[in-house]
């Protein structure tokens, strides 16, 4: 044990966080910016390169499954998706911390039984838009949090899940299942690189039902970015518990 009582930093105990990705970005998003700050060790899989997740043992304390633009309603097209949803049920089943978002959080959804599909009015968020705290969820959100989105697809809160947050266009933002599993549906993680490539990518969506324009997401991006990143990175030192002198950089 070191002075402060906290386990040495130690090559014997090099433990890390498993991420998750489904699609190329052109940088490092908010998440594993503060990862970085934080000197933690993160693993990057990408399954859909054909890369093969890893086993679970008692390095992963924790593990993030990004969004991306797959469907979890075509596995038969996303083969890895039913790997990455085996490996999700083992995690939690393992009691590791597990955050999924947006494709993440769909896939977890799915696997426990419940809806995933698109808006039944073919709305397709894509913006800034309001978040409404649930009473549990008062233990996760701050007042007022304006969230990004960037979805076509929803999904209905696991029966045993607690929902933590609802939205204007698609009604669930986020549930927990017990201590160790959180689901987003919004993008806490994107900043002004990844959402230029957004722009880049999802313009079509723009003029459909529910999605903002170019204009409106800059001005968002300007009022909002900031808290919800400081936010995303509170959540993550809690979730993950980074404050604890067993983490490392390199491993």
């Amino acid at each position: 044990m070191t002075a402060s009582g906290k386990p040495p930093r130690s090559a014997h105990n090099p433990r890390h966080i498993i991420v998750i990705e489904h699609e190329a970005a052109n940088a490092a998003d908010n998440g594993l910016k503060h990862l970085a700050i934080r000197d933690v060790a993160v693993r990057l899989v990408r399954p859909y390169l054909g890369e093969k997740l890893p086993m679970l043992d008692e390095r992963i304390a924790g593990v993030i499954i990004k969004g991306g633009p797959q469907f979890v309603t075509d596995l038969d097209r996303f083969p890895y998706l039913r790997d990455e949803i085996a490996f999700a049920d083992t995690v939690m089943k393992r009691g590791v911390p597990l955050l999924g978002i947006c494709l993440g959080a769909q896939m977890i959804a799915h696997h426990l039984g419940a809806a995933v599909g698109f808006h039944p009015q073919g709305h397709v968020a894509l913006g800034y838009y309001p978040l409404e705290i649930t009473e549990a969820g008062e233990h996760y959100f701050p007042d007022g949090l304006m969230t990004l989105a960037g979805n076509a697809q929803g999904f209905a809160c696991p029966r045993d899940a607690t929902l933590l947050a609802k939205g204007p266009l698609f009604a669930n933002q986020a549930f927990s299942l017990g201590e160790t599993t959180v689901a987003f549906q919004f993008h806490p993680e994107v900043d002004r690189t990844i959402l230029d490539q957004w722009q880049r990518e999802l313009a079509d969506n723009v003029g459909k039902p529910g999605a903002q324009s170019f204009e409106e997401q800059d001005a968002g991006f300007e009022a909002h970015n900031q808290r919800l990143a400081e936010w995303y990175g509170q959540f993550l030192d809690r979730f993950f518990d980074l404050n604890m002198a067993y983490w490392r950089a390199d491993f």
